[in-house]
This record gives structure tokens, sequence and C-alpha cells, in this order.
């Protein structure tokens, strides 16, 4: 598997790499956050100007070597001219991977637990200590004010001016306090962490408006256990939200016009009970506390799609077996 990234091995073999790609794949669509569409990558252990991802297929089908594809970092173009058909938006990966050097794996998914926060406005945010990862504010970033001239609508990451602005959102120029760089550039290198804190990013996960979400972390089981629990996460806002608002009610307050006939003037919707996310201080030290436990999910996720006939890994075993 990848843990030459995550947590404490300094080398891994292509061959782990790619039975663990597969793997991580499976497990996304298993726990809902990638269906037909998503993906994951990857970074190359021995070449960092290059990742690998899957090809054009659904998530859950991906079985083989054969139906990974390796791309340039500077241009998501494949490194094999006769490379199978590549995911359109691989543009995602690369601009991430081009701007963030010790970011080894992406994931971007539709995940419909995800969506409300990315076309309603309500800001998500970490409420519960599995997600401290969050940090107290996650950026929505919108394609609509970046389309370069000539370009489809679609809201999809299709070219490089669009990879690289939404790449930008993961390190905006005023952060939201967040400390996840910080806490990311005090790590050995070998574990993702990095001597460079300007080239770390702000934020772990950025929403897209009417569209999904992207995570980027520095192995793939990180990056995995960010994607599932951003889902957790969001689920559980939703649900704290909607039974605040059902038990609670909404009262208004203001001035009662008279003359006018009763109107309310200065009316103010006030909202009783509210919601307790977690302070700067708690995600970073719920985060902190995590780092050191993503081994245990991450092996039950592995057994849990390994039994699973739906889902076929028949790339080489590496070292880890």
């Amino acid at each position: 598997m990848s843990v030459g990234y995550y947590p404490k091995r300094e080398k891994v073999g292509l061959e782990d790499l790619f039975k663990g790609l597969v793997t991580a794949s499976h497990i996304l669509h298993c726990h809902g956050v990638l269906d037909a569409y998503g993906h994951i990558s990857v970074r190359s252990p021995d070449n960092p100007a290059t990742f690998w991802m899957p090809c054009n297929i659904s998530p859950a089908l991906i079985s083989t070597p054969d139906d990974l594809i390796e791309y340039n970092v500077e241009d998501a173009t494949p490194v094999e001219k006769n490379a199978k058909p590549g995911y359109l938006e691989r543009h995602i990966h690369s601009e991430i991977y081009k701007r963030f050097p010790a970011v080894n794996s992406v994931v971007h998914s539709h995940c419909s637990d995800m969506l409300p926060y990315c076309i309603s406005e309500v800001p998500l945010k970490a409420t519960i200590h599995m997600a401290g990862f969050l940090g107290t504010g996650v950026p929505v970033w919108d394609a609509s004010s970046h389309y370069p001239s000539g370009s489809k609508h679609d809201l999809l990451v299709r070219n490089a001016q669009l990879g690289a602005s939404l790449s930008a959102a993961f390190k905006p120029a005023t952060s939201a306090g967040f400390i996840y760089s910080k806490f990311r550039s005090a790590l050995p290198s070998q574990i993702g962490g990095s001597q460079e804190p300007d080239k770390e990013p702000n934020h772990a996960v950025v929403l897209m408006q009417s569209h999904g979400f992207t995570t980027l972390a520095h192995g793939i089981e990180e990056a995995v256990y960010q994607a599932i629990y951003t889902k957790e996460a969001a689920k559980a806002q939703t649900t704290a939200l909607t039974i605040r608002n059902a038990h609670f009610g909404h009262s208004v307050e203001g001035k009662v016009d008279v003359e006018g006939g009763g109107k309310i003037k200065s009316a103010k919707v006030k909202a009783e009970g509210d919601i307790k996310y977690l302070s700067d201080k708690e995600a970073h030290d719920a985060w902190e506390a995590n780092q050191d436990t993503i081994s245990r999910p991450w092996g039950l996720w592995c057994r849990e799609v390994e039994v699973n006939p739906l889902y076929q890994n028949k790339c080489p075993g590496g070292e880890d077996e």
C-alpha cells in the first residue's frame, strides 16, 4: 500500500501503490463518497513530476494496473502516448500537485451529503472531532467567475486555468484561521511534512459551487479518511440544523407600527438554540490526535471491500503482503 507516505515508511513500490489506489477507489465507493463519478489520485513515489489515477471508468469497477494512467503534473497529459481515455477533470489533481509539493493524494467527489453546502451559503464547519481537519470554515470555490474566454460554462474543471484557480482556494490570501498547514509543516518529511510552510495548504477541503468537493492529503490513507469524514461531518451538521430548527423554531422580534396597521418594523428573526462547532484549538488538537489512528479505519475499510464480490483488486501484491 501507500504507507510510504503515511504513516512511517520512507519507501513504497509501484505494486504497493497500484494495489492501494485500486483499494482506495473501492473504499470511497463503498462509503458513498464516489458513485459512478469522482476519482482519487496519488503522486508517483519515484517521480514527483507525475501522478497516477484511474482511467475513465467507474471507481467500483477499477481492478488492474491496466486501469491506471500516469500523468504529467505540469499539464495533465498522459506519460504514455497510447494511454486509455482519462477523466476530464484530471486538471484538479495536476494543479494541486503543482502548487503543493508535499501533497501526494487528491480526492474529488460529488457526494450528495455535501451538495447542500455547495449551494446554500450555509458554511460547512467541524462539528465532530473526527473531522477536525475541516477547521472553523471550509472555502467554497465558484467556477463561474473563472471560466476562460470561449470555454464551456458547465462547472467542470476541464483545463489548467480552472484547476489552478481551484488549487489556489486551498491557500487563500486570507485564511479562516485553521492551522492545518502549520501542523503539517512541523512533521518529518517522510510522513508528509514540509520545510516550506508557505507551500502547505491552509485548508484540507474545498467545496465547489453546485458541484461537489475536493480534498488533498499527504497520502492515500489520509485522503480517504478525510473524504469519508468530510461526508460524515456534513451529515452530522445537516441533522443538527434540522432537529434544532424543528425543536426550537423561530421567533420574530421588532417594533409594532400601530398606525401602519400592526406591521412589524425593523424585524429580526431569532432562532433559539445553537450548533456547537469546534473551535480552532479543538479542531487542531482533534486532527492531531487522529493522525496516529488512521491505520485503524483503513484496515477495516480494506477488509470491507476485500470480502465484497463487487470489488475486484487484481493488482499484484507488493512489500506489504
